[in-house]
């Protein structure tokens, strides 16, 4: 792995990631996972629709399913009640709003047997503009806690990302969300093209 000196401290660099790499990474990443965008739209219409309990315990197995915890599928619709989600979903939404991102996926994460990989899922398809997945193969790889403070600084360092390849980049205009920097994040380490 690469050495870099930063701010005065020798990093060991597990990835580097070039803004002319991310539209192909992209592109990768949602032919291997179709279906981002329904999802999207069906976060919108929760909280248009005010997160109701049916509407929510479907969405949850939907993201579940997407991100392949077919396991996670029974367990969490056999012990949370579709109203326990659906407070779990609006209370993620405003504090994600409030710019408490790592909080909201920790109150979603509350739901049981869902998990911090599963939390982060639904919030990223409630607020895909504010939130990020921090997923196993991003946490191994990287070395991100399974923590508040974990998703934290790998929010803050896709935030950071996103703020310098629009910045110092002809992709301006692209239109990327703080989720297409973590999408092209976890598709590079799964070597996704």
């Amino acid at each position: 792995m690469p050495i870099r000196k930063l701010q005065g401290r020798l990093c060991i660099v597990r990835l580097e990631i070039t803004a002319a790499e991310i539209p192909s990474r992209l592109t990768g990443h949602a032919r291997r996972y179709p279906g981002a965008g329904d999802l999207e739209t069906a976060g919108r219409s929760l909280a248009a629709g005010g997160f109701a309990p049916a509407a929510c315990a479907d969405f949850v197995r939907r993201v579940c399913k997407w991100g392949g915890g077919y396991r996670q599928l029974d367990r969490v619709r056999d012990n949370n009640a579709p109203a326990e989600v659906s407070a779990a979903l609006r209370e993620g939404v405003v504090l994600a709003r409030s710019d408490q991102v790592a909080e909201a996926v920790e109150r979603i994460r509350l739901l049981r047997n869902l998990g911090q990989s599963f939390a982060s899922k639904q919030l990223r398809f409630l607020e895909p503009t504010r939130a990020v997945i921090l997923d196993s193969v991003i946490r191994t790889q990287l070395g991100y806690a399974e923590t508040a403070i974990g998703y934290e600084e790998f929010l803050t360092d896709c935030q950071t990302i996103l703020s310098d390849v629009t910045a110092t980049s002809d992709m301006q205009g692209a239109g990327l969300r703080v989720c297409d920097i973590e999408a092209a994040i976890y598709a590079k380490l799964k070597g996704i093209e």
